[in-house]
Parts: structure tokens; sequence; C-alpha cells
């Protein structure tokens, strides 16, 4: 799959692209099967998407596929747009996104997973592939979690210390 970069611009302009959410209720009841079957479906069909996984935590972590011609989420859109306008076609790609304030300092992490031609060629070893990456930062979360409540806990041992 291969587009022009004002092709692309056009697509995000017009929201022309599908957009799917599963949710789950919590990190021990994510089942990425439903959105790998939409991913082989819509990237059969030559679509552009954005699917995401919700967990709905206090803090709600999203993971998400999208499909892109650079790393960024296609909802900026008006970056995309200075960085690709007038590009030759380009292979489109699936992108692997993370968001939630503590997965990293700018509460966002994006890779590449394959473009979406390797996706169809060979889908199970990138579905693999996109399944540790989404453990790799759930588990960064959660220790990231653990950190932060254990500061806030010294942080209050410390004022009731203080207040005796």
């Amino acid at each position: 799959m291969e587009m022009t970069g004002n092709d692309f611009i056009e697509v995000l302009a017009e929201e022309t692209y599908t957009k799917k959410t599963f949710e789950a209720a919590d990190q021990a009841t994510i089942a990425l099967d439903d959105l790998f079957a939409f991913v082989e479906k819509a990237t059969a069909e030559n679509q552009l998407f954005s699917a995401e996984v919700l967990i709905n935590e206090e803090e709600p972590i999203s993971l998400r596929l999208e499909t892109s011609l650079i790393n960024l989420p296609i909802r900026y859109t008006n970056a995309i747009r200075k960085i690709v306008i007038n590009d030759p076609e380009t292979e489109v790609s699936l992108y692997m996104i993370v968001e939630h304030p503590l997965v990293t300092k700018s509460h966002l992490i994006i890779k590449k997973a394959a473009s979406v031609q390797s996706f169809l060629d060979d889908s199970a070893s990138v579905e693999e592939k996109i399944a540790s990456f989404f453990n790799e930062q759930i588990e960064i979360i959660n220790q990231n979690k653990i950190a932060a409540d254990a500061e806030e806990n010294s942080v209050d041992q410390a004022e009731h210390d203080e207040s005796n």
C-alpha cells in the first residue's frame, strides 16, 4: 500500500479513515484478537485507520494501531501536513502507539510495527511484535505507578513525621 503525501493529507483533513475503539475493563481483560481481526480486514481492504484498545482504569491506557506515512499519531494533522506535503508516493506503515501519563514524559510512545505490505505478508509475526510492545509499555506504566505511589507515600510519611 502506497500513498502520496498530498493524498494522505486529504484523507486526514476529510477524516475519511476508519476509527475503531475496543474497550477493556482492566489490564487483565485486554483481548488483542478483536483489534488484530479489525487490522487484518482493514489492511486487506487498503483502508487507512486508527484502531484503539482503551483500558478503562483510573487513568485510561490507550493502545493504538494506526496506518500512516510518518511516526506521528494521525490526529496531528497540521504537523503531518507540514512534513509530508508534496511527498512522492511512499509506503504506508503500521504504527504502534501507547498513551498514558506514566509511559513517557510526553505521555506518548510511538514505534513502527511494519509496513502495511509486510503486515499483509506475515501478520502473525507482526502481531506478535505488537503484543510484545504493548506488554512492555504496560509493564513500564505499572512500574512507574508503583514508583509514583512509593514516592507519594514517602512524602506523606515525611510530612507526618514533621507534624509530630
